[in-house]
């Protein structure tokens, strides 16, 4: 990809550096002199799209003509109704191959001084690889100088890949919430009370190797900050050994209530620590869901996807909900339509209460239906179907 650029940020100074310092065709840049809107060109650029999304994605610029897999010069493009082009073209490119690309496949005309312009199409690399274009039937695969037809091997590693991602993204929470448990993370959180813990997992952080600069984190993390785990207020983004760090105030014993950390590979962790209540029949702390569910839709989640958006990571993304109970034995339910609550207890054998992955390919759908599967397994430990708190249409 163009190094250190979100897409929209992309501009005329951004295409001159790529000819200036004669940057080189690789596995995720590929320079094309014109944009071929023809049956043929973009069947050829259905070949191009499929090897990126096999892969680790990468962009497509047209508009540069290259000289041994060199950028040498620009060549303008002038195209008439470009926006409704570049339209027309990305949904043929998505259902050009099987299975149909799902993930980021985003076009940007970038407007030159001198007129006309270049247009640069990033393709996200596709949890359901591997995909095979329709119209021939052959499997693409990306390497350092182009694209190249796979063979029977690569197909099968590249199945088995696609299916370890699911597998990849739990070992990243399961390794998180161990250190939380052990007291061995980097932000020290009380032991003593239950707590929510949240983990976004980007595709791009499976399939790439990239981090982000301190700059680039700590300007993300300005929307992190508004995340309010279990409805806690966090300070400003600050660095930390991980990455950037949004915490609250330490009490005395230097532990903190709630704190939001971007890792420097784009993934995202909030724990927020929960208040319990005292029931009378039996004594016990109980937890009351709204407290963390509440924040989690209006404020979690949102800011997630500023975060990630303005690191320029696309989605799919991987979405955990965990909650610790730490004691908490009991859960209020609020019957809906009315004013009645109940307690219930919570399976004695349950330390942990996690969510399975649940695999976001677009984070702008509705919040609540986006978070809700991830919410659900905590109230089916009560033997309640669905979450039972009201969101208000979020």
């Amino acid at each position: 990809m163009i190094p250190r650029s979100r897409i929209d940020d992309i501009d005329d100074a951004v295409i001159r550096e790529l000819i200036d310092s004669e940057f080189r065709e690789s596995r995720t840049l590929d320079f094309k002199e014109q944009l071929d809107l023809s049956r043929d060109g973009r069947q050829a650029l259905a070949e191009d799209v499929c090897a990126f999304a096999n892969t680790v994605g990468g962009d497509l610029v047209f508009g540069i003509r290259e000289v041994g897999g060199a950028a040498s010069t620009i060549a303008p493009l002038r195209i008439d109704d470009l926006d409704t082009q570049l339209l027309t073209l990305t949904n043929f490119l998505r259902d050009a191959v099987e299975p149909r690309v799902t993930t980021a496949l985003l076009s940007h005309a970038v407007p030159l001084a001198g007129g006309g312009c270049v247009v640069v199409m990033r393709v996200s690399a596709s949890p359901n690889a591997p995909h095979r274009v329709i119209r021939s039937g052959q499997f693409y695969l990306r390497n350092p100088v182009g694209k190249e037809p796979m063979d029977i091997h690569a197909i099968r590693t590249a199945f088995a890949f696609a299916d370890g991602l699911a597998d990849r993204a739990i070992a990243f929470r399961e390794r998180r919430l161990a250190l939380l448990d052990e007291g061995f993370a980097q932000v020290r959180i009380s032991p003593l009370r239950p707590r929510i813990v949240v983990h976004a997992v980007p595709v791009l952080a499976l399939t790439r190797r990239d981090t982000h600069t301190v700059e680039e984190l700590k300007a993300a993390a300005l929307h992190l900050q508004r995340a309010q785990p279990a409805g806690i207020q966090l300070r400003a983004p600050e660095v930390n050994y991980e990455g950037v760090v949004c915490t609250t105030s330490p009490d005395g014993d230097r532990q903190y209530s709630a704190y939001a950390q971007l890792f420097r590979d784009g993934c995202i962790e909030l724990v927020g620590l929960l208040s319990t209540g005292d029931v009378e029949q039996p004594p016990a702390p109980t937890i009351y869901p709204a407290q963390h569910e509440l924040p989690l839709v209006q404020h979690g989640v949102p800011m997630i996807a500023q975060t990630l958006a303005a690191l320029g990571v696309p989605a799919p993304v991987y979405l955990f909900v965990s909650l610790h109970r730490r004691g908490a034995a009991y859960v209020t339910v609020f019957h809906p339509g009315t004013r009645h609550a109940e307690n219930r207890p919570l399976p004695s054998h349950l330390a942990d209460i996690l969510s399975p992955p649940v695999y976001a390919e677009d984070l702008g759908v509705p919040t609540a239906e986006l978070v809700a599967p991830a919410l659900d397994p905590l109230w089916n430990a009560v033997g309640i179907d669905h979450t039972q708190t009201n969101f208000g249409g979020t």
